[in-house]
C-alpha cells in the first residue's frame, strides 16, 4: 500500500456521523499532516468529527495537481476500496506547479525536502512546488526547465485535463468524491497561482468550475478569521479545526446526508 496512514489517537466527539468507514485524501502542505502524533489538518479533524475509522493519504507539501491525481489513482489502482464504504476528498493545488515521476537518484541531496512520496522503492514524485524561481523543489535538475517552457494557457489545458480525467477516474469506479480548492485565487498570496477558467473555451471552464464545491478555501476562511499560521498562508491547526466545523462538514451534509 502507498497510502499513507497514521495511528493518531481519536480526541473530538463526532460532531455528524456520515456512515462511511473509509477517508481518503489527496493535497497538498493544506493537506499533508506533518505531525505523526497530533492532528493538524483538516482530514483528521474530520475523521474524528465525521466518524470516519482511518485516513489514507497521498498528500505532498509542495505537490502540485498532477501529483494530486497521479498518486491518488494509482493508490486506488494497487489498493481498490470499497466505494459503499468509502469517501474521496481532494484538494487540489496550485495551478503554477509542476510534478513529474523520477528516479530516486535526480532527488537533491545537497538540499533534501523534509518530504517525500515514493511511488515504488526506486521511484518518487519531482516537483518545484511552483513556479517561483525561489521554489527550490526536490530533484537536481530537469523540471525548472520544463517550467520555463510553459505559459498561463498551457498550464490552464493542463489542469483541466488532470482535474477532469481523476474526476472520470472516480466516477467510473463509482467513488464517492469531494473537489475542494486550497485557496481562493482573487485573494492576495504568496504563490504564482491563477485561475484557469479565462483561459479555457467556454464549455470547458463551465465543467471546470461545477467539479469543485463552491466552499470557502481553508486559505480564505483563515485570513478572514485570523487563523493563519505564523507563515500567513498556511491556516493554524486551529484554523483546519474550525473551517472543518464551519465550512465543510456543513457542506458534506448537504452532498452525502
Amino acid at each position: 500500500m502507498i497510502f499513507r496512514t497514521l495511528d493518531i489517537e481519536k480526541r473530538l466527539p463526532v460532531l455528524h456521523n456520515f456512515g462511511i468507514k473509509n477517508l481518503i485524501v489527496s493535497g497538498c502542505s493544506f493537506t499533508f499532516n506533518n505531525s505523526l502524533h497530533s492532528s493538524v489538518t483538516w482530514p483528521y479533524y474530520l475523521r474524528d468529527l465525521g466518524g470516519f475509522e482511518t485516513v489514507y493519504d497521498t498528500s505532498l507539501p509542495g505537490g502540485g495537481n498532477y501529483h494530486i491525481a497521479s498518486s491518488l489513482q494509482l493508490a486506488l489502482e494497487l489498493d481498490p476500496f470499497d466505494p459503499a464504504e468509502s469517501l474521496l476528498i481532494v484538494m487540489w493545488s496550485g495551478n503554477d506547479r509542476d510534478d513529474y515521476l523520477c528516479p530516486e537518484s535526480n532527488y537533491n541531496t545537497e538540499f533534501p525536502y523534509p518530504c517525500e512520496f515514493r511511488y515504488s522503492k526506486n521511484v518518487i514524485t519531482g516537483i518545484t512546488g511552483g513556479a517561483n524561481p525561489e521554489s527550490r523543489g526536490n530533484t537536481r535538475e530537469g523540471l525548472r526547465n520544463l517550467c520555463d517552457t510553459k505559459t498561463k494557457e498551457s498550464r490552464a489545458y493542463e489542469n483541466y485535463l488532470i482535474t477532469i480525467g481523476l474526476k472520470n477516474y472516480l466516477e467510473n469506479n463509482n467513488y464517492r468524491y469531494l473537489f475542494l480548492d486550497y485557496i481562493d485565487r482573487s485573494l492576495p498570496s504568496r504563490t504564482w497561482d491563477f485561475p484557469i477558467e479565462p483561459y479555457l473555451p467556454k464549455q470547458l471552464a463551465e465543467k471546470y468550475k461545477k467539479s469543485k464545491a463552491d466552499i470557502a478555501s481553508p486559505h480564505e476562511y483563515a485570513l478572514k478569521n485570523d487563523l493563519c499560521h505564523l507563515d500567513d498562508f498556511h491556516p493554524s491547526p486551529n484554523g483546519h479545526l474550525s473551517w472543518t466545523k464551519e465550512i465543510l462538514i456543513p457542506h458534506l451534509k448537504t452532498v452525502f446526508g
